[in-house]
């Protein structure tokens, strides 16, 4: 697609519709309005981690490629927002940038990838942590029947930047079906002031050294006082996910320790990667304690196995071309599927099955297909029983569209969609069917290994070890 050139794009003035970019990787994009994106059905849908994560939207503008695109790039973008070229005198640099951040997050700003169609080979991450700015309670429209994202700039009240995002390893939570995103702006200020008036006492930890210290001396909280904190209340922890982004540094993991020369997450015969993981702040009251790590998670307790935490720097990881994180709400889940296995499956039937309407009828699936012996990842035990149990072309595309979600992003029967964890209540330290933590996906193709990651300082692996 490198040599379509829309009408448009790249001039000035009032005729202006966007202007092409290069990444630092040499990738050609489009930024525009989404008034005026191209009638052009190669283009795809514009990419997630510009909207989803504050953290990547900056990182994204401030290593733009340094010679293929013209010095005055960012001038040029706010003067198309701005529609007028007079108020660029009224902005810094650093202000721009921070313009021009904040109307990526409103989708204001859309980036289209122009190479190929496709949303995951664009990681530009920086090491420094990205400074405090609007957060703003935004909602992802699709189409029905579609996938051609709708910009819909939901206009909200400034709020400080919230350490918000993620999960845990490889369990899909099980909250009742719905999506959190329709909480109410008054959650969100709550939260966004509570956080704003903690900002001074608890910081974001500043090196992987300082994330290990920090998890010891919860230790120690969690032996002297027998009890567990959570930072967030079950209400502060739905207003997170409404603000449906990611800015937060350090994320952890927690899985069954595995041998170093493979990645961090689940690499399928696909290539398709993910890792389930959750943010540092949201873990750290929890130590290094897997059955408590387990239970906030969701996932389920094995007291024969080993468990690892592995800490990850999200400035370091995300310097490698090829990764997203996305929390993992129906909507940002359904964009995903539509990206990877439309050419499978038709981009109705991909949106319509990611929904909680679809998800009771999927899990009452599954649990008919187990109950006859059937296993969840065998193929060849679960196109037979389709086969025979769907007579309807329709209704067997849905399930198998469905399963495709399953077999290669991990989300199984029990997704919810609304981007949180349930607690299972067998820790001893939190009672069962709250919320646990916020869950996000690192979903990627071409993974590094733990070998790699740690020789270049990118994540660090701690041993689970249970309070005697």
């Amino acid at each position: 697609m490198d040599l379509l050139k829309y009408p448009g794009v790249g001039r000035n003035g009032h005729f202006c519709k966007g202007h092409y970019l290069y990444c630092n990787f040499g990738y050609q994009y489009l930024a525009c309005k989404a008034a005026d994106k191209p009638d052009e059905p190669l283009l795809g849908l514009p990419m997630m981690q510009c909207y989803a994560d504050e953290y990547y939207a900056r990182q994204f503008l401030t290593t733009l490629h340094q010679w293929k695109n013209p010095l005055d790039i960012i001038s040029r973008l706010m003067s198309y927002l701005l529609g007028d070229e007079q108020s660029l005198s009224r902005f810094s640099e650093a202000q721009a940038i921070r313009y021009l951040v904040d109307s990526l997050l409103n989708r204001d700003l859309l980036i289209f990838e122009m190479d190929e169609p496709r949303m995951t080979y664009s990681g530009h991450w920086g090491k420094e942590s990205s400074s405090s700015s609007s957060a703003k309670n935004n909602n992802l429209v699709l189409e029905e029947g579609s996938g051609q994202g709708v910009s819909q700039s939901a206009k909200t009240s400034k709020q400080t930047a919230i350490n918000s995002s993620e999960i845990s390893d490889s369990g899909s939570s099980n909250v009742q079906a719905g999506d959190a995103r329709v909480k109410t702006e008054p959650d969100n200020k709550e939260l966004a002031a509570r956080i704003s008036s903690e900002a001074s006492v608890e910081a974001e930890a500043t090196s992987l050294e300082e994330v290990k210290q920090r998890l010891e001396q919860a230790r120690e909280r969690l032996i002297a006082t027998g009890e567990y904190q959570p930072k967030y209340s079950q209400a502060e922890l739905e207003a997170l996910v409404a603000q449906d982004r990611i800015t937060s540094r350090f994320v952890v993991t927690l899985q069954k320790i595995k041998a170093g020369d493979q990645p961090v997450g689940y690499k399928r015969d696909s290539g398709r990667t993910t890792t389930w993981i959750t943010t540092f702040d949201q873990m750290e009251n929890g130590d290094t304690d897997p059955k408590l790590l387990n239970d906030l998670n969701g996932m389920t307790w094995d007291d024969k196995a080993e468990w690892e935490i592995i800490i990850i720097d999200q400035g370091e990881y995300f310097k490698q071309d090829g990764a997203l994180a996305f929390i993992p709400t129906y909507e940002n889940t359904a964009a995903l599927g539509q990206a990877e296995f439309s050419e499978d499956f038709s981009e109705e039937t991909l949106q319509t099955v990611m929904k909680p309407e679809y998800s009771q009828q999927y899990a009452d699936d599954i649990s008919d297909y187990k109950a006859k012996g059937g296993h969840l990842y065998d193929s060849k035990q679960l196109v037979p029983y389709a086969e025979k149990r769907f007579t309807n072309d329709q209704d067997y595309d849905a399930f198998m569209a469905r399963h495709e979600y399953t077999m290669e992003i991990g989300t199984n029967e029990h997704f919810s969609g609304d981007g949180l964890t349930k607690t299972k209540g067998e820790s001893g330290y939190l009672a069962k069917g709250q919320h646990g933590t916020l869950e996000t996906i690192i979903f990627e193709k071409s993974p590094e290994t733990m070998n790699e990651l740690e020789a270049r300082g990118a994540i660090l692996r701690i041993p689970a070890k249970s309070i005697a």
